[in-house]
């Protein structure tokens, strides 16, 4: 009996263990990707800190479909088993949910980063500047334009340091198309975008009207 109880404080600690290492693990994993969103194989993962605490959930009902396996094991009484495998229906049909909703929000990911065109500038150190290109479409009407996001990338990180629609020039596909360029100083980029003409009613300023630029400009702070 002995021998049993020591062995059943043995798993106790172990599981014990291995929970506070899970959640130090995964609130190392939302400070370090706090305010970042990821970029694996290709794919701009969003919503980087709600999938961390989702991963945390699963582990954590794995863990606990385990220990209610034990108990069934160990439970002599019909009853405490029935009641164990109650819990372990409930928990699973919860696990399952969890897993389904995880699969959604990197499947909605994935086609947006597919739909995308995606070009990337190296500025030195190893760090980058990522231009996503997505086509939009305004909430009161079916009318589509195209908008770029602009990432400061670091590793997998990615910080988005900035927008431009791509609503008021003729050079609406201007990522696809290369119609841009990249400088760097050390604490920001410039990028320039060929931009064609003004569309839909935007001009320029009088000062600017017989002599327009040849680029809209826009300055980004990397940090």
């Amino acid at each position: 009996m002995n021998e049993e109880n020591t062995q059943s404080n043995k798993v106790g600690w172990i599981t014990t263990a291995v929970l506070l290492i899970i959640c130090v693990a995964s609130v190392a994993v939302y400070v370090y990707l706090k305010g970042y969103e990821l970029y694996i194989g290709g794919v701009v993962i969003n919503n980087v800190t709600s999938l961390v605490g989702i991963l945390l959930d699963i582990i954590l009902l794995f863990i606990v479909i385990i220990e209610c396996v034990k108990k069934i094991r160990n439970a002599d009484e019909s009853k405490a088993r029935n009641k164990n495998i109650g819990y372990i229906i409930g928990i699973f049909v919860f696990f399952i949910i969890m897993i389904v909703f995880i699969s959604q929000i990197i499947a909605t990911d994935v086609v947006r980063s597919n739909k995308a065109t995606i070009a990337e500038r190296e500025i030195g150190n190893g760090k980058s500047v990522l231009l996503m290109e997505n086509e939009e479409s305004f909430s009161s009407s079916d009318e589509k334009f195209y908008e770029i996001t602009v990432y400061y990338r670091d590793g997998i990180r990615l910080k988005k340091i900035g927008r431009q629609s791509e609503y008021y020039f003729s050079n609406n596909n201007m990522v696809k198309n290369e119609q841009f360029k990249v400088e760097s100083s050390s604490d920001s980029v410039t990028i320039y975008y060929d931009y064609g003409e003004l569309i839909n009613g935007m001009k320029w300023q009088e000062e600017y009207s017989d002599n327009p630029p040849q680029y809209i400009d826009k300055e980004y702070k990397l940090k």
